[in-house]
């Protein structure tokens, strides 16, 4: 293991209980009291630790897990840390090339529940917390993008739904007879989540960047095509809202203002609190020649290089992925990245969104591809959302807003600190790029 640099765990109290600090990424909203209740079940297990959680928001618009692993930089900066985090996978690659994690292999190979816990993941989802043969997380929630679709519209505008393997062209069709039919103000609504917006380019045979992270292809002809169609849908064809900083999609969606949205089942904790889920149906992304491709990944637990008590810290961070945790804290909002608890926690909820089956099917069919995310994440996530909210204001056409955002893209790269060495390099080659 890496060396542990900067104290900043309290020592154990005078009963012998150890606190790790644990931050998770909020949206403002803490855990539920059924929530925090899971880790009665930790504590009951291993009396010797205390988890103690803090609440970190990103207040970056649209940026997501951009100024979440900002202020985790800054933390540690301070020797302020916490001893673990839980990261989304547009972390990995900043936290390992600059050796803020602690991998967990030694841990696993000593502890048979983390071997079991480790088995029973997606193979490929796991390669995204696996760089360079080291482990540093068991993942607890997995995350691809999906269409949403008011079916209860669908159904007062006489629109089928439609199949695994839609196109484009119907994509197109439905919007033109939603449009014709007056149910609701647009066909669907914009994303301003970059991650969300990927899965568009996807799609459509587009990604912000080559194959192997080392330039931009944001303004490949692709690119342009899908980014000037929603440009388009807003300003012309009146398929979409402009989107605004006071209201999401989400709101739309559950106003009915809009009958379809792309994102994830991590908006079902909205939807449940509005009893709007039994509106909702899930479909994968309309073909656009890009095939049925989701943008997908996951989210873990790491262990900073900084903490005071490894061995305690890597023991919260694996059963977070377990069974309690996963079928308590993951009950509605999330998908659990275990594939087997996962589903088990779908079938057993009554609040659960119609079809859910699909977003597992992505990952066993293999229609996805991980967010770009190479270790200069936080400059990017800035230039992705600032070139989203160009796009949908209309201020340039997609070829000019996305041939500003390569040359924004390519400089980054150029000035990068994690590309000076053939080490570096390697990491960043080794890095799983689905």
């Amino acid at each position: 293991m890496t060396g542990m640099a900067g104290v900043t765990a309290q020592a154990a109290d005078d009963g012998g209980v150890v606190p790790i600090r644990v931050a998770l990424f909020t949206d403002g909203n803490d855990m539920t009291e059924s929530q925090k209740s899971v880790f009665d079940a930790f504590t009951a297990e291993y009396p010797n630790i205390k988890p103690e959680f803090e609440y970190i928001t990103s207040d970056s618009y649209g940026s997501n897990w951009n100024g979440y692993l900002m202020k985790i930089q800054t933390m540690i900066a301070a020797d302020d840390a916490p001893d673990v985090i839980a990261l989304g996978l547009e972390g990995v690659a900043m936290l390992v090339m600059n050796d803020m994690a602690l991998p967990l292999n030694d841990y696993i190979d000593s502890h048979e529940e983390a071997q079991e816990l480790l088995s029973m993941q997606n193979e490929d989802l796991m390669k995204i917390f696996t760089v360079q043969d080291n482990i540093y997380s068991i993942p607890y929630e997995a995350n691809c993008v999906v269409t949403h679709i008011n079916k209860s519209l669908f159904e007062e505008a006489g629109i089928e739904l439609p199949d695994y393997d839609w196109t484009w062209d119907e994509f197109i069709d439905i919007c033109d007879r939603l449009k014709e039919s007056g149910v609701c103000d647009y066909p669907f609504a914009c994303t301003t989540n970059f991650f969300c917006f990927q899965s568009l380019l996807y799609a459509n045979g587009g990604s912000p960047l080559n194959e192997d992270w080392s330039a931009s292809a944001f303004n490949s002809q692709e690119c342009i095509d899908t980014c000037q169609f929603f440009q388009d849908a807003i300003f012309e064809y009146g398929y979409a809202p402009e989107p605004s900083e006071t209201i999401t999609d989400t709101d739309l969606m559950m106003q009915e203002r809009v009958a379809m949205i792309f994102t994830g089942r991590w908006v079902s904790d909205d939807y449940n609190s509005s009893e709007f889920y039994d509106k909702v149906y899930v479909n994968t992304m309309p073909n656009g020649g890009g095939g049925n491709t989701s943008c997908a990944g996951n989210a873990g637990f790491v262990v900073l290089n900084t903490t005071e008590h490894p061995e305690e810290a890597m023991t919260v961070a694996t059963w977070c992925s377990g069974e309690d945790y996963t079928k308590t804290f993951l009950a509605t909002g999330s998908l659990p990245s275990n594939f087997v608890y996962g589903k088990e926690v779908c079938e057993a909820a009554s609040n659960v969104i119609d079809n859910w089956e699909v977003m597992y099917e992505i990952y066993e069919n293999g229609d996805w591809k991980r967010s770009c995310d190479p270790p200069e994440y936080t400059e990017l996530a800035d230039i992705y959302s600032d070139t989203l909210s160009i796009l949908y204001s209309g201020q340039q056409t997609a070829e000019e807003v996305l041939n500003d955002a390569s040359e924004k893209i390519n400089q980054v790269f150029a000035n990068s600190q994690y590309r000076d060495t053939d080490e570096e390099l390697a990491v960043i080659e080794s890095l799983y790029k689905r």
